[in-house]
């Protein structure tokens, strides 16, 4: 399965790229008002607008580091629907192939939140396989369509060049 690995603070995370739509390079993003902390803000993707989720914030409560290597990991967080997410990560470096026999769980029971499920193995060490599914809370989800389609218009966009 090929995974994209992406590091916060040491600690090494990765994607199916089977769930990545395009890695986009971190771009000016348009504020939304009494967001979350962990909302970076919008972008405009081809004409849609998306919610960029940061993904330091989620896991580490801190903001991502700009770097060179930070991107913003576009996702369909539910295949079924037109609607994307982006992830803004730091060091996101490559994409590497792992076996999937090499994939354990956690060990830890996990609860509708948690959205690392799987821990892979490699030479280098640890990766956590972030599911996708999982990453938002449903109501989240609600919360950030119901805000982008009632309070944002398509004037305010950011742009992906």
């Amino acid at each position: 399965m090929m995974m994209l690995l992406f590091n916060i603070d040491g600690e090494r995370y990765s994607l199916s790229v089977a769930d990545v739509v395009e890695l986009v390079p971190y771009v000016t993003l348009q504020n939304l008002p009494k967001a979350p902390e962990y909302i970076a803000g919008l972008m405009n993707y081809r004409g849609n607008i998306v919610p960029v989720v940061e993904l330091s914030i989620l896991i580490c409560d801190r903001p991502v580091k700009r770097l060179m290597s930070s991107r913003i990991i576009l996702i369909k967080p539910v295949k079924e629907e037109n609607r994307y997410i982006g992830l803004l990560a730091e060091n996101v470096t490559e994409a590497v192939k792992i076996d999937e026999a090499t994939f354990t769980d956690t060990g830890v029971s996990s609860d509708t939140s948690a959205f690392v499920d799987k821990i892979a193995m490699d030479e280098a060490g640890m990766i956590q396989v972030v599911n996708v599914s999982k990453l938002l809370p449903d109501d989240v989800k609600v919360m950030l369509q119901d805000k982008v389609a009632s309070e944002i218009s398509p004037e305010g966009e950011a742009n992906v060049v």
